[in-house]
């Protein structure tokens, strides 16, 4: 691994990259053309990046584990607080009990995952391996923040569905989450190869 500062001749920043989410990060195809870099720009030990990028990879499956959370929450707590002022049906859309169950249920799966969380990265601090673990986490908080994401923005309705709303936003990124870092298919391998 190395640092290639922007202004390197041989760096070559083809073209940004639109993506579906995550809007505030650039992304873009680079190349490297005769790109020299100087000895202090290597990280880590030479020829070792590939591996030092898959003992990463633990580190960052968790903490998208954690923002998959963080998102759900951010989800609810919006949605709750519009279904509380939404009228529809003869009244306010909390006083539906199939809405108010709704959420409730969601609410008790992602306090459920975000405490899977905890435990694991407590296991990472005192130094226990935890890749079965991660990998499962990885699943578990990818797929439930996208299904806190279909129904939260089903219960916004239209208004939700319209660009430039929290609701819409939060949808748009927390599908990166069962992608990127590994995608599902790839960790739950990873959970049966240490099963």
């Amino acid at each position: 691994m190395f640092i290639v500062k922007n202004d390197n001749p041989g760096l070559i920043v083809n073209k940004q990259l639109d993506k579906h989410g995550w809007r505030c990060s650039d992304t873009a195809e680079l190349f490297f053309h005769d790109c020299e870099v100087e000895e202090y720009d290597v990280l880590g030990t030479l020829h070792k990046g590939f591996y030092a990028i898959m003992q990463n990879f633990q580190n960052e499956r968790l903490v998208m584990g954690s923002m998959a959370m963080g998102e759900a929450q951010a989800a609810i707590d919006t949605t709750v607080d519009y279904v509380k002022q939404r009228d529809a049906f003869g009244g306010k859309l909390w006083e539906k009990q199939t809405v108010r169950h709704k959420l409730a249920e969601l609410q008790a799966k992602v306090t459920a995952a975000r405490y899977m969380v905890y435990g694991v990265a407590n296991k990472v601090r005192l130094g226990i391996e935890v890749i079965k673990e991660v990998s499962m986490i990885k699943v578990l908080c990818g797929e439930l923040v996208n299904e806190v994401m279909y129904t939260c923005l089903q219960l916004h309705g239209g208004t939700g569905y319209m660009t430039g709303t929290e609701i819409e936003r939060l949808t748009r990124d927390a599908r990166a989450q069962s992608i990127g870092g590994g995608a599902t298919e790839v960790m739950l391998e990873e959970v049966a190869k240490r099963m």
